[in-house]
């Protein structure tokens, strides 16, 4: 179960940034109002977010679905923690670097931690849902045997 979490979430922040992505890639009048500011600088209008920021936009996208990825692939309580805790210090990291792309990784530190925070019950939940399926279908084989 914990691992469907992860999972998921990953599948669903890597959606977000290759939406994402794809939009950085347009001028930036294409999605902003920047060509009636006045103060706007007309160049700038005309470049994507991706021209302005290069890889490190690409890279600030990307590591939400890598950090979120490991969790599911070692589901330990420990390594849930340690990506929350990545989480915020790759946001920090983000901001310094790119800007408001940091926000990307605040809004998936944000289910992140509540998935840490239920990590044992959801493994727990997953390990009895197993136990369960199997006594039943050891059910199911002892009354096929005996009919």
């Amino acid at each position: 179960m914990i691992r469907a979490a992860w999972s998921f979430l990953a599948l669903a922040v890597g959606g977000f940034a290759m939406i994402a992505t794809y939009l950085a890639s347009w001028p930036q009048s294409e999605f902003t109002s920047c060509e009636i500011d006045p103060m706007a600088d007309p160049v700038a209008c005309n470049e994507s977010l991706t021209d302005q920021s290069g890889a490190g936009y690409v890279a600030a996208m990307v590591l939400p679905v890598v950090l979120c990825a490991v969790p599911a692939i070692v589901p330990r309580r420990s390594v849930a923690w340690a990506t929350v805790a990545m989480l915020i210090v790759a946001a920090i990291v983000a901001f310094v670097i790119v800007g408001g792309v940091a926000m990307m990784l605040v809004a998936t530190a944000v289910p992140a931690t509540v998935l840490a925070g239920f990590h044992l019950h959801l493994a727990e939940r997953g390990a009895t849902t197993s136990v369960a399926a199997q006594s039943f279908l050891d059910r199911v084989h002892q009354q096929q045997r005996g009919a």
